[in-house]
């Protein structure tokens, strides 16, 4: 079955830190990806790990699924999407670049998703979470550049 694309306004938590993750990797390991710092449920892209069952609530977590009072919205958990599921998103957003296989993961950045790195970071900076990452602060560093 076709997993469904997600739209980088659904991005959660498990989005932009996987971004993040990207980035490291592709300025300090040439891009290639560790595949035991990923959520795998396909064994066969363990690549000689030992294979551990996917659990459903290893799926990857949308914007809004933390809630201010610290209650979770187990609507915005997708119990089927994995990290390699949130590259594909990345890159169909236009954030990353794939030049590695399934077994030998490979990213790089594009502009669009360095300049987001950036704004991630300021995010970061600011004592705030991942999950509260918001469009909208992309929009206005959009505007800003006039991209």
């Amino acid at each position: 079955m076709e997993q469904k694309l997600i739209e980088v306004n659904k991005f959660g938590k498990d989005h932009w830190s996987l971004l993040v993750y990207v980035e490291y990797r592709a300025v300090n390991r040439k891009g290639v990806l560790d595949l035991k710092h990923l959520r795998i449920k396909n064994p066969a892209l363990l690549n000689g790990m030992i294979p551990q069952a996917w659990k459903p609530e290893w799926g990857t977590r949308l914007y809004g699924y933390w809630n201010k009072d610290g209650s979770v919205n187990q609507q915005l958990t997708l119990p089927d999407h994995d990290d390699y599921d949130c590259l594909d998103d990345l890159e169909n957003a236009g954030l990353v670049k794939s030049f590695g296989t399934g077994v030998n993961p490979a990213f790089l950045l594009t502009k669009k998703g360095a300049e987001i790195c950036s704004l991630l970071a300021l995010h970061k900076q600011e004592g705030k979470p991942y999950a509260d990452f918001v469009l909208k602060e992309i929009e206005v560093m959009e505007e800003t550049t006039g991209e």
